[in-house]
């Protein structure tokens, strides 16, 4: 019978080992039948394998042979061999592949005899881990499996894969692929009895280079390296190298398959395998000296390969072209004695030599009786090469918690941990230091980290020691003195400190790590108070703690604290100490799902939880208990809910003492409250003005809190003094830095919601709440900036600080008039920047408590009464903003008299509310009286007497007064320019308003200069985002409206919406009437349907902030009604056009210019449908 020729072999993976191996078997090839197409069934047999897995006890792996051709559902592997291929096996997933990478066993070893070896196979550059060593005849037996199974029974036997081909675009060097095999052997080799199990290593071409470079790894490895790697090279008992290139490859062929491609990925690899490579050079010499006591088979071919040439027609490089030796003698061998290491030439080429086809090849009979001398010999010398001395103490672990099997997250910070400590693993003693806010979490990253020391480094001692205060430290100390059987220990005498730091000191003592948890206070390490010895030594000034704490080169020590000042001063070195910030929020997430059970349905709710506890993972954990001890009744989503209701419950909760975390040491809170408020009391011991400034912190908003207004009668140097244990502790930190008009860098600090809520609970313990909410209120009342142009941006810093004190109602007078005067100026400004809907319930605020303190007639109440009026205007409210100037005006006259300066504001006031109803004549004559008084009390040029003569203007301008309007406007330029300068933003705006008159007078071409000149200054000292530079690109997009430029125009007009959304968002006065002005410019160019529905978004958000009967909603609804007639839709026109009308009437009156103008298109439109 002929014998079958081979096919090609896949690996499965994923194949559960709970089946036996018939099972399996049979399950694996229903799973195949189920995915053949019917014409396959007949043609497409294959056998199976199965076998164990290198990784996984828990899994299989199985090796399938497919004669008659690759079924058609595995042909995507066949265009892709680097993919895997899912395949459904019951309720199993298991993957096909072709690739075999990482390690893949070829067979089993005999059973119920003990594995003698592993035997690993590296293939080379552009080979396959499984292909590459398969005979080129009719059976294509692959030698390492079918020769080896009968000639090595006793070995486990694998092939190592890696993605070596070169047309990938990968970017791996010598190094790189290095570290992956070691990566992959830490994880086949991964007990202690496999660590010590001899291993033999086969190698082909660049596998031996890779090969060699792990074995310079290890051997250069010591205990505090990875077990796997540190052992490796005892493990090492002999090796088969295969035309292993040690001074590098010619490299031509493989130069043409990446010729023209510029930065070639693979162009760093060849340049480390080349002729004559300087790296392979120096791996060589290191090699050499390495193996001399290990045994090494060096095999060279005899044979040339033809070089490769691109054939066009198949558009393939094909090996077609001169015959040259790959690697040569001089090249594949060591040159080592005759007796260190075995030369044994092939009748082969490069590809060849690997590839025997039956066993009576020469090459593979040289190499199986090389393989069974390395494993009768192998034994014995490995275990010889593992035996330590019985009397040396075996390194431990001291951490007196428990790991975290649920430990999450936290793996940047453990990486920064070791990459530093690995920067001084050859070099000096080093220090590394946690530094964070308590609860942060820093403790259970030093247990995680002191846990992955002991797995990598079991040969590292790892000690705890708690560092709070000086008793605890020497009890840490006296801990380690039994641990480590120090002799002399138990002596009543001994100065245990000076045992412990002489025995750390001693290198032959091994590499340790000191865990040094809790150091908080420096004064407990730098103190030069009794801490050494017994009472007998004890000497009149004792050595601080710190000088106990060793520097020698085989020890590290990783300090955590709350205070980096602290850690500062044990560490020494600033980028030796990092900052342990709260989770990202994928981690706290995690963090609380490993604490509680968190269904789909509450996933919303558990983000928006962890959100509130700020990503702090002692708050989390606290939280989680609380819910876990309550699991019959509360749910993450009732948590929250208690959590929101108030922040009495939020104390409540951060505050309960019923769940403990058995990694949290026992003299510390586990209460999140409690954990701040331990360090509040240590920063109010050591320097009390600090905790005053938290304390004066608590009361503003958390966020931007501006150092201006926390000096309080403190110098710099005294803020700068009271600050810094703050940040040190992470108590509050620096938020950034803001360039203000006139606070060039001023900084912003910021707190933790639930740091800000333990102050105020401790406050409230200590019966100081009161006082510092009092404190507050005064401190703004103070500093709460004027609301001038200049300090806009500082009163919009304090703004959030200055909503939070209002809160703060205390039954004081001071307090109450404190409070009444930070309504007022929250008022003042927000009236200046038109968000006028909120000053207005602040203003009122101002006027009743002022009123009931001082009394209705006292000349602070009367002007928040003024400054009513004006918000009320502001918002359309004109009757009730006539009437509330009035009285203020009233109020004046009869406080101070009719010639002080604030009674002629308030005349002008009473103006700008009549002017708003179309009372021009009664406006004008109020206007005229400020002006002339103005100008007898303060001057021709005060800034007040400017302000009321471009009121008068305006007057003028209303009633199509123009020449008197223009001589009151460039009145206005040239005072300003006087009294402020030419680039004030009061002179840039009256400029611009002049070039308003000129427009209003059919000036077009004067006024587009005069507005581009006034937008230029603008955006040049205000910035294209500030209000103001906003409004005069809107007035410049409506002259050119007006000289037809309808592009630029609206190209203006967009840019002005644009920047309103971006600056102060859709719903402010500013954006919406620039929408209007957007509508009307498309109603100009007759495009009716995007100005309808311009129009249409601006009088719905206006109707549902200003109201219906808002004049600046009915001017919009009045250009709606003009777009639906021209559209045609009559009825529709006229319905709105009346509307329109009937507000206009009831709120401005019947012979106000807007109602008339209403009145009359409403006429007009009602003959014209007759």
């Amino acid at each position: 019978m002929a014998a079958k020729k081979k096919g090609v072999v896949f690996r499965v993976t994923g194949l559960p080992a709970s089946q036996p191996d018939d099972e399996l078997k049979e399950a694996l090839k229903a799973a195949i039948d189920d995915n053949l197409a019917e014409d396959e069934k007949s043609k497409v047999t294959f056998n199976a394998t199965i076998l164990p897995s290198c990784y996984d006890n828990e899994k299989k792996v199985a090796l399938v042979e497919f004669h008659g051709g690759v079924p058609e559902f595995l042909s995507e592997l066949t265009a892709n061999p680097l993919d895997d291929w899912q395949v459904e096996m019951g309720d199993t997933d298991i993957d096909f592949d072709r690739h075999f990478f990482g390690f893949t066993q070829l067979y089993m070893p005999k059973p119920d005899s003990t594995v003698t070896a592993d035997i690993i196979a590296i293939t080379g550059l552009d080979g396959h881990a499984y292909g590459s060593w398969r005979g080129k005849g009719n059976l294509r037996r692959m030698w390492l499996r079918d020769f080896l199974c009968k000639d090595m029974p006793c070995c486990r036997t694998m092939i190592y894969g890696y993605n070596s081909k070169l047309l990938t675009h990968r970017v791996d060097t010598i190094m790189d692929y290095g570290q992956g095999l070691l990566e992959e052997l830490k994880k086949i080799r991964n007990t202690e009895e496999l660590r010590k199990r001899p291993l033999f290593f086969i190698a082909h071409s660049f596998g031996g280079i890779i090969l060699a470079h792990c074995l310079i790894k290890a051997v250069q490895a010591d205990e505090d390296d990875h077990p796997t790697i540190a052992s490796l090279y005892r493990a090492t008992y002999g090796m088969l190298l295969f035309g292993i290139p040690h001074k590098g490859l010619v490299v031509d062929d493989i130069q043409k398959i990446v010729a023209g491609q510029d930065n070639h990925p693979r162009s760093a690899l060849l340049e480390q395998i080349k002729s004559k490579s300087d790296l392979l050079a120096f791996q060589l010499m290191s090699f050499r000296n390495l193996i001399r006591d290990r045994k090494v088979v060096s095999f060279f071919e005899m044979g040339q390969t033809r070089q490769l040439e691109f054939d066009s027609e198949s558009s393939c490089w094909r090996r077609t072209g001169d015959f040259v030796t790959v690697v040569d003698a001089d090249s594949a061998l060591l040159q080592l004695p005759d007796s260190m290491e075995d030369k044994i030439p092939l009748d082969a080429d490069h590809s060849i030599m690997v590839k025997f086809n039956n066993k009576s090849d020469l090459g593979y009979s040289s190499a199986r009786d090389k393989l069974r001398q390395f494993e009768q010999d192998a034994t014995s010398v490995v275990a010889a090469r593992f035996l330590r001395s019985q009397n040396r103490l075996k390194p431990s672990i001291m951490v007196p918690f428990q790991r975290d099997s649920a430990f999450v997250g936290r793996v940047d910070i453990l990486v920064k941990i070791s990459e530093k400590f690995m920067e001084a693993a050859s070099q000096d003693h080093s220090r590394v230091a946690l530094v964070g806010l308590g609860g942060v979490g820093k403790s259970q990253i030093a247990i995680e980290y002191a846990y992955r020391v002991r797995e990598s480094a079991p040969q590292t001692w790892v000690f705890w020691v708690h560092a709070s205060n000086a008793g605890r430290f020497k009890q840490a100390y006296t801990n380690i003195a039994a641990k480590i059987e120090l002799p002399g220990r138990d002596d009543p005498n001994a100065d245990i400190l000076r045992l412990v730091y002489n025995w750390l000191s001693d290198e032959r003592n091994g590499r340790w790590l000191i865990i040094l948890d809790n150091a908080d206070d420096d004064q407990v390490f730098h103190s030069t108070s009794e801490v050494s010895g017994s009472a007998a030594q004890a000497t009149d000034v004792a050595a601080p703690l710190a000088s106990f704490l060793p520097q020698s080169s085989n020890g590290w020590v990783l300090v955590t604290s709350r205070d980096l000042a602290a850690a500062m001063n044990l560490v020494g070195i600033r980028d030796n100490v990092f900052h342990v910030e709260p989770m990202p929020e994928e981690e706290a997430l995690m963090l609380l799902k490993t604490r509680v059970s968190v269904s789909k349905a509450f996933e919303d709710d558990a983000k928006t939880l962890i959100q509130i506890l700020e990503y702090i993972p002692l708050a989390i954990t606290h939280a989680a208990a609380y819910i876990a001890v309550r699991a019959q009744t509360i749910t993450v989503s009732t948590y929250l809910e208690l959590f929101r209701e108030s922040e009495e419950n939020q104390a409540h909760l951060l505050s309960s003492q019923e769940s403990r975390d058995m990694r949290r040491d026992g003299s510390i809170s586990s209460a999140v409250v409690t954990t701040w408020q331990i360090s509040f009391e240590q920063i109010q011991k050591m320097r009390p003005e600090s905790a005053e400034l938290l304390s004066l912190m608590a009361m503003f908003d958390r966020q931007g809190i501006p150092e201006s207004i926390l000096y309080d009668g403190k110098s710099r140097l005294q803020f700068e003094d009271a600050v810094a244990p703050l940040t040190s502790f992470s108590l509050i930190k620096v938020q950034s830095v803001k360039q203000l008009k006139q606070q060039v860098g001023e900084h912003l600090f910021e707190m933790h919601d639930l740091v800000q809520l333990a102050t105020r609970k401790w406050l409230e313990e200590q019966m100081q709440l009161g006082r510092w909410q009092k404190a507050s209120l005064r401190v703004m009342a103070a500093s709460f900036p004027n609301g001038s142009y200049e300090t806009r941006a500082a009163c919009r810093a304090v703004l959030p600080h200055a909503r939070k004190v209002f809160g703060h109602i205390l039954e004081d007078r001071e307090a109450t008039l404190d409070r009444a005067l930070v309504a007022d100026s929250m008022a003042w400004y927000l009236y200046n920047a038109k968000e006028c809907a909120a000053a207005e319930p602040l203003v009122r605020t101002a006027i009743i408590e002022r009123g009931r303190v001082l009394g209705e007639e006292h000349i602070e109440t009367i002007s928040s009464l003024s400054l009513l009026g004006s918000v009320l205007e502001e918002q359309g409210k004109y009757k009730e903003a006539e009437a509330t100037q009035r009285q203020a005006l009233e109020g004046y006259i009869k406080a101070i008299g009719e010639e002080h300066t604030a009674t002629l504001t308030s005349v002008r006031l009473l103006g700008l509310a009549l002017e708003r109803q179309g009372k021009y004549e009664e406006a004008e004559a109020m206007h005229q009286r400020s002006v002339q008084g103005l100008e007898k009390v303060v001057g021709e040029e005060h800034i007040e007497t400017l302000m009321s003569v471009t009121a008068l203007g305006l007057v003028y301008r209303l009633q199509g007064k123009f020449e008197k309007a223009e001589a009151m406007q460039r009145r206005v330029v040239e005072g300003y320019k006087k009294v402020v300068g030419e680039e004030h933003p009061y002179t840039l705006i009256s400029i611009a308003q002049l070039g308003l008159l000129f427009e209003l007078q059919g000036k077009y071409e004067e006024a587009e200069a005069i507005q581009r000149q006034a937008l230029e200054a603008k955006m040049r000292i205000l910035g294209e985002d500030d209000l103001s530079t906003l409004i005069s690109i809107g007035q410049l997009g409506l002259v050119l409206d007006q000289l037809n430029k309808y592009d630029e125009a609206e190209v203006m007009q967009r840019r002005a919406l644009e920047g309103y959304m971006k600056v102060v968002g859709e719903d402010h006065p500013d954006t919406l009437v620039c929408m209007t002005n957007l509508a009307a410019l498309l109603l100009s160019q007759r495009r009716l349907k995007e100005a309808e529905d311009m129009a249409k978004r601006s009088i719905d958000a206006m109707e549902r902030l200003f109201g219906r009967e808002n004049p600046d909603t009915i001017a919009t609804m009045q250009i709606l009604a003009t777009t639906l007639k021209l559209q045609g839709r009559i009825e529709e026109a006229i319905s709105l056009i009346e509307t329109c009308f009937q507000l206009r009437e009831r709120v401005l009156g019947r012979h106000h210019p807007h109602t008339e103008n209403s009145l009359k298109n409403m006429n007009k439109w009602r003959m014209e449908n007759i």
